[in-house]
């Protein structure tokens, strides 16, 4: 889990934001699930949504914002963080798995394969 913080904040998001807890505990879900086919809206949304007693619309609105902001103060890590150059800012589940990505090369040496 500090990886994953360490990450985001790399990016240029801080604990200010509700989206900070949402992301690194929704990329903790998917690195946990990486063995499985998982959904981020029907799978980790709701799970967020109940842990932190909101909606899952709420969880991904967070989400999105902190990956807005990400996006406009640090696209060169997220292109780090990508592998290659982005030509437009990924969405909540491209995002997610980007990082998960990220992480299981840090650790293995090689990046996962994720279906789309």
């Amino acid at each position: 889990m500090k990886n994953i913080y360490g990450i985001i904040r790399k990016l240029g998001v801080t604990s200010k934001y509700n989206g900070y807890f949402f992301l690194t505990d929704a990329i903790h879900l998917a690195m946990d699930s990486q063995d499985k086919s998982i959904k981020i809206t029907k799978d980790i949304y709701p799970c967020l949504a109940k842990k932190y007693e909101t909606t899952p619309m709420n969880i991904e609105r967070n989400v999105r914002t902190v990956i807005n902001i990400c996006w406009e103060t640090n696209k060169e890590g997220m292109d780090e963080i990508a592998g290659h150059s982005l030509s437009c800012k990924p969405t909540n589940s491209e995002f997610v798995k980007m990082v998960v990505s990220y992480l299981a090369e840090e650790q293995t040496g090689a990046r996962p394969v994720f279906a789309q």
